[in-house]
């Protein structure tokens, strides 16, 4: 009698086994602890990310190492992509259509700009850019959160993103640089340009761009494989910064620390963070494994890195 072979349906059963485990892991593994604990205590910072934990989305708080988890938010509204601001005092974060601030424990929550989304904070504080859709048309806008004192950058100053998609736009710290994605020529497509409009360049196939603090490096998310690859303003240096979570490929919402030392982002076995399970991870540029930090069965998105002194 001839042998049926099985060993395609046994990896099958492999590769189905790694994927439910990644799907609904809510401890540990040994080497995830052991992970954890190499770096438990040495980073002092907090962290703040949104999580869907609860039904809605909601904005979480833990320390650098993962420990000591606290809800900030406690509504029934959608609260993501927290940005921390001045030097830890305050929390930006978009809380349905508008933008919002709270203090650093969630309490005293204030509207910041209405109809607006995908934002991010000048270095300095002093300076809000995002992204408003008026009449259909996206559009970038940067405010003077003193003055309130309120322009458009694009398509105002780069007339041929005109009816373009703009999402995430940065500002580099010194600000005189835009980053932004669109889906001009292609979705998605990272472009960089001065605050005055010039010396546009299509910088790389990806989105979700952010300036180091020293303003020497760029990261983003690449296009094609969501990978977290990291590279200098004028494109010479490309390369990935994080592909290797057995399990996770999809990265997302990547951003620097205050010092420019740590990357934190989440990743999931899918793409979709609504249904699939997004984790908290954080890495050190100077080399070695990602480290997870939270372990749910619902998507912890948007994680921003405050640490005191920087």
């Amino acid at each position: 009698m001839k042998r049926t072979k099985r060993k395609p349906f046994l990896i099958s059963l492999a590769v189905l086994a790694v994927a439910a485990l990644c799907l609904t892991q809510t401890r540990p593994t040994l080497d995830e602890l052991k992970a954890l604990r190499s770096i438990r205590g040495k980073i002092p910072g907090s962290i703040v990310w949104s999580t869907q934990r609860h039904g809605t989305w909601q904005i979480y708080k833990m320390n650098g190492d993962g420990t000591e988890k606290v809800r900030l938010t406690e509504d029934r509204e959608k609260n993501f992509y927290p940005v921390w601001a001045e030097n830890g005092r305050w929390i930006y974060f978009q809380r349905n259509d508008d933008i919002y601030r709270m203090r650093s424990d969630g309490s005293d929550p204030q509207v910041v700009v209405r109809d607006g989304f995908s934002f991010d904070l000048s270095e300095d504080g002093q300076k809000i850019i995002h992204v408003r859709k008026v009449q259909g048309i996206h559009r970038i806008l940067i405010r003077d959160l003193e003055s309130e004192q309120i322009e458009e950058l694009i398509p105002a100053r780069v007339p041929e993103f005109m009816g373009k998609k703009l999402m995430y736009p940065t500002l580099s710290p010194d600000g005189r640089w835009l980053a932004f994605s669109s889906d001009f020529p292609r979705a998605w497509t990272i472009h960089i340009v001065s605050i005055e409009g010039e010396d546009l360049r299509e910088f790389v196939y990806g989105c979700m761009p952010r300036f180091r603090p020293d303003g020497k490096r760029i990261a983003w998310i690449s296009s094609g494989s969501h990978d977290v690859f990291v590279g200098t303003l004028d494109g010479t240096t490309k390369r990935p910064f994080e592909k290797s979570i057995p399990g996770r490929p999809h990265c997302y919402y990547p951003r620097w620390s205050d010092n420019g030392e740590y990357i934190v982002f989440a990743a999931s076995p899918q793409v979709d963070p609504h249904t699939n399970d997004y984790e908290i991870y954080i890495k050190s540029t100077q080399g070695g494994d990602a480290v997870r930090l939270t372990f749910h069965p619902q998507s912890d998105i948007w994680p921003d890195l405050f640490l005191p002194g920087h």
